[in-house]
């Protein structure tokens, strides 16, 4: 957590970044996704963004969803291994899924339902997205 306004400066700096890796790192958690948001949403060609085990919860879901709606390059999501979803949020995620152009393969906490999810983004313009859920006790 203490680190992520530095981190979001140096973000700032390397606006052509195309991958974003900030898995293993439980201290970082919603507050510390929140202060990087801004900084992410500046990374306008950043296509794969990896946040597993990163210590999320429900309230990253809104944080998620404003990302996907910003970053309109993503192609690859990976939130697994959080405990994020399974919330009142979830519909927000799914709107955002389902309106993103070019998100290809998405890895998601367990406690995302998928059959909520996939009947909504079924239908989206792109039909090889992947929707996928971690199974880890």
């Amino acid at each position: 957590g203490h680190s992520m306004p530095l981190l979001a400066t140096i973000l700032l700096c390397v606006p052509l970044l195309a991958e974003f890796t900030i898995s293993r790192n439980r201290s970082i958690g919603d507050r510390g996704l929140k202060q990087l948001a801004p900084a992410l949403e500046q990374c306008s060609r950043l296509t794969s963004l990896n946040l597993n085990q990163t210590g999320l919860r429900s309230q990253s879901v809104l944080t998620i969803s404003r990302l996907l709606r910003q970053l309109r390059s993503l192609t690859h999501l990976n939130v697994s291994d959080n405990a994020c979803g399974g919330s009142e949020h979830d519909k927000t995620l799914c709107a955002a899924v389902k309106a993103h152009p070019s998100l290809k393969c998405i890895v998601l906490p367990f406690r995302v339902r998928l059959d909520v999810l996939f009947k909504r983004v079924r239908h989206a313009a792109d039909p090889t997205t992947t929707l996928s859920n971690v199974f880890r006790g």
